[in-house]
């Protein structure tokens, strides 16, 4: 590796490490100089899915860097930053994408079998179910929340 690949390899990674380290610190200064703009980021601290985006986006681009120079941190911050964004849920903790649950696949036949087409019965909550949920809910006076509560998994008549 030449001396040029491995200057751009370390401002690539340092680059990635300050603009996260400032995001998930929620500490806007280094990103932004405008007062007003940043005193009003830092009125609203990050959730917990963005701090595991800025995360992802890091491990990734710091990956990325190692392996493939400055286009591979690109490379790696967006995937790092979608599988840190589509990983967690809205508190940032890691969820299991790959296991569907049986609960809301339960739902999801309930809802289909009475005509409201929550998609294919896969166990994932994802719009189509959200919004099947919605119309249920309106339909039968329950809150409109598009989430399985207790009162709505009730109706459905499906028990957890």
């Amino acid at each position: 590796m030449n001396r040029k690949s491995i200057l751009q390899c370390a401002t690539a990674i340092s680059m990635a490490l300050a603009i996260s380290a400032a995001n998930a610190a929620n500490d806007t200064r280094l990103a932004t100089t405008d007062t007003a703009s940043s005193n009003a980021q830092n009125s609203h601290p990050m959730t917990g899915k963005q701090k595991a985006t800025a995360i992802g986006a890091t491990s990734g681009a710091v990956a990325g860097a190692v392996v493939g120079g400055p286009v591979g941190a690109v490379v790696g911050a967006g995937i790092g930053g979608y599988i840190g964004h589509e990983g967690t849920d809205a508190n940032g903790k890691v969820t299991s994408v790959a296991s569907p649950d049986s609960t809301v696949r339960d739902a999801q036949v309930a809802l289909n079998d009475q005509g409201f087409n929550a998609g294919p019965a896969d166990g994932r909550f994802g719009p189509n179910t959200q919004s099947a949920v919605r119309r249920f809910q309106a339909e039968h006076g329950l809150a409109q929340t598009g989430t399985l509560d207790s009162s709505t998994l009730s109706a459905l008549g499906v028990n957890r």
